[in-house]
């Protein structure tokens, strides 16, 4: 088993899971414009068929548009991931929303101007984004491509400690060696959404690297909530106290909240909701890039507050209401700016 493949695959199944858990739901192949070939999703796209790593419904969807369909590329690399990743990335979302069925009969009709006669093929359209997760950070110049054309990013470092994440590249040939081949192969085919109970045991049971990655990730998705700005950009609101989210869980739809940094580290922040519970959030890269371009200024922080975090949608694991609105104090807010 190639080292590389499990901890793609590993990736892929803390994304999807991350993402199910939110209220989102797995595409299920049809058969013919998505498809299962070895083991993999493929989904075809104008020029070629694509393996698709984490492919999800929304738990929403917006009206008068076509239904939104969310791809994860999932990058297990040693190293930041680069501009290149995300660049193929744009050409995966041209390729796959390009891509049209049209018959040489079609055409014919078409071009005898039989109008009574669809010209493409009937079938439900979508509107796919396309993301890239990785294991490590981005480097400066994806951040900045992935940005001007709206891909979405996700970095494993983001939310579980370092040495979780650096335990990820320890799984090579020969710790590898150390497991048997069906005890690799179950791992994978569970990892992939199949139900194979060798693989679950496995992961759950022996004593492995990924059951340390895994039971970490297990104790981080028991207590947090993932909120999505109004600009596109995850954020993983974490309950140090075991309160907050049950507090989130309620008939409410809509809170009011207050958002601080930390004194020693600018880039984690305090989200006080309704002066009763609190989560802790670190402010994505591109969010502290414009920060920082003025020196952690007091009114550039309130600028970003007003911004970025008039309203926050946090995806809602249980109960009929897909996702709670928090926004901002404005009272509060304002009373900062009078001060400023």
């Amino acid at each position: 088993m190639s080292p590389s493949k499990l901890k793609g695959s590993f990736l892929e199944y803390i994304v999807r899971r991350l993402l199910l858990n939110c209220g989102f739901t797995t595409v299920r192949p049809d058969g013919l414009l998505i498809f299962r070939r070895s083991g993999l999703t493929m989904l075809n796209g104008k020029g070629a068929a694509h393996d698709a790593d984490v492919l999800v419904d929304p738990p929403v969807q917006m009206p008068f548009s076509y239904p939104f369909r969310l791809n994860f590329e999932c990058k297990a690399y040693n190293k930041k991931t680069d501009l290149s990743v995300i660049r193929n990335a744009l050409g995966l979302r041209y390729d796959i929303n390009e891509f049209e069925i049209v018959t040489r009969d079609q055409l014919v009709k078409r071009r005898n101007n039989r109008r009574s006669s669809l010209a493409i093929d009937n079938r439900q359209r979508f509107n796919y984004q396309v993301g890239v997760a990785s294991v490590e950070d981005f480097s400066k110049p994806a951040f900045e491509f992935a940005a001007n054309n709206k891909i979405p990013l996700l970095s494993l470092r983001w939310f579980l400690p370092g040495r979780i994440c650096d335990k990820f590249h320890e799984i090579n040939s020969s710790y590898l060696r150390g497991f048997n081949i069906d005890q690799m192969e179950g791992l994978r085919e569970f990892l992939k959404g199949k139900t194979d109970r060798v693989g679950q045991d496995f992961l759950e049971n022996t004593e492995s690297i990924f059951k340390e990655i895994y039971d970490e990730f297990l104790d981080f998705e028991n207590r947090v909530l993932v909120g999505l700005l109004e600009s596109g950009d995850l954020v993983f609101l974490i309950d140090h106290r075991n309160n907050a989210i049950d507090y989130l869980s309620g008939d409410r739809y809509s809170f009011s909240a207050q958002f601080h940094y930390e004194r020693r580290d600018r880039s984690y922040w305090r989200l006080n909701v309704d002066n009763q519970v609190e989560f802790g959030f670190y402010l994505p890269e591109n969010v502290i890039a414009m920060w920082r371009s003025q020196n952690f200024d007091k009114q550039a922080a309130l600028d970003i507050k007003a911004q970025m975090f008039s309203k926050v949608f946090v995806f809602n694991k249980t109960g009929d209401i897909p996702f709670r609105l928090i926004k901002i104090d404005r009272e509060w807010l304002n009373g900062m700016f009078d001060q400023a």
